[in-house]
């Protein structure tokens, strides 16, 4: 039989082995230049999907959600030239309006961390790239980590339970941190994991190329609270970024990325945009409450994100 050390060691090897070649796939895949080809022949955009940047070092927190800002840059400065970045209200726009999309992006960050304020502004600055930064409303005082943060940050980085979370107690925190025995956070945490404050929002607000939108009030799953409670969540929202902020982006970004024909249907009546992560380009075809974005986490190489972008997967 062999040895537990020995078995791990092989498991190992085998994951470096399927990572490697994984790697391989995605650089031949950019060397090749099909993602030109397919992006010169598609009418199709990309909208990425990030949450938090923060300092190259140890991740705390859900893992996925946190990009160490070397791999952000590096990230960002290979889609700049792949893609023209555009602010994601002029993208819709032009959606809306059926003109072509072609090529051109759009960066968004959900949760409205402090460190993305912090740390992946002023890389977007250098490189002259727009962003709009998508605030939990009712998150503008808080001083604690969201629940997922605290909850991951306890058990090696992902979330237990998680999808009992977001389904039978509808992702809201009270009472998931109820369940999960969590009253207060067990250890001092940085700064960059915490919302930014509406001063800070409000100061990078009034820069050329950042815009605020909309996340909800308390960021529930919208499609496990009431029609009654989903209205009061995004009229909320607009209503208490409205009163912050001079100008905010009609465009909510559904928590969880988690949305169905109720709680679309609930933004069209108020006039809002929508966007998910369903994870592929925008196309023509999708709906203006229905947008498409690609999530991108700490684990994505330049190469792959370039692939990703233009919807294509050499391996899963």
């Amino acid at each position: 039989m062999t040895p537990p050390r020995e078995r791990a060691r092989r498991g190992l090897a085998h994951v470096g082995i399927y990572r490697a070649a994984v790697a391989a796939a995605y650089r031949v895949g950019v060397l090749s230049r099909v993602p030109y080809w397919v992006r010169r022949w598609r009418d199709a955009a990309v909208i990425v999907s990030y949450h938090n940047v923060v300092p190259d070092g140890a991740l705390r927190g859900e893992r996925l959600l946190h990009v160490p800002l070397g791999t952000f840059r590096a990230q960002v400065e290979r889609l700049a030239q792949a893609f023209r970045f555009v602010p994601l209200g002029d993208l819709l726009a032009r959606h809306r309006a059926g003109r072509s999309i072609r090529g051109l992006a759009a960066i968004s960050f959900d949760d409205g961390y402090r460190g993305v304020l912090r740390h992946a502004l002023p890389v977007l600055r250098q490189l002259g790239l727009p962003a709009t930064v998508f605030v939990v409303a009712g998150a503008l005082a808080r001083t604690e980590p969201f629940w997922w943060d605290r909850l991951a940050d306890a058990a090696d980085g992902a979330v237990p339970d998680r999808e009992r979370w977001l389904t039978d107690l509808a992702g809201e925190e009270a009472r998931i941190l109820c369940a999960a025995h969590r009253r207060r956070p067990e250890r001092t945490w940085s700064d960059d994991y915490l919302p930014a404050s509406a001063a800070e929002l409000a100061a990078v607000a009034d820069e050329t190329g950042v815009s605020l939108g909309l996340h909800t009030v308390t960021h529930p799953n919208l499609i496990r609270v009431s029609s009654e409670r989903c209205v009061a969540e995004l009229n909320g929202c607009w209503t208490m970024l409205r009163e912050r902020f001079p100008a905010v982006l009609p465009v909510v970004a559904y928590p969880y990325g988690m949305v169905d024909a109720a709680v679309s249907s609930a933004a069209a009546g108020r006039g809002f945009g929508g966007v998910t992560l369903v994870g592929r380009p925008l196309t023509p075809r999708d709906a203006p409450t229905l947008i498409p974005r690609l999530f991108v986490g700490p684990g994505m190489s330049p190469d792959a994100l370039e692939v990703a972008a233009v919807g294509l997967r050499l391996l899963r």
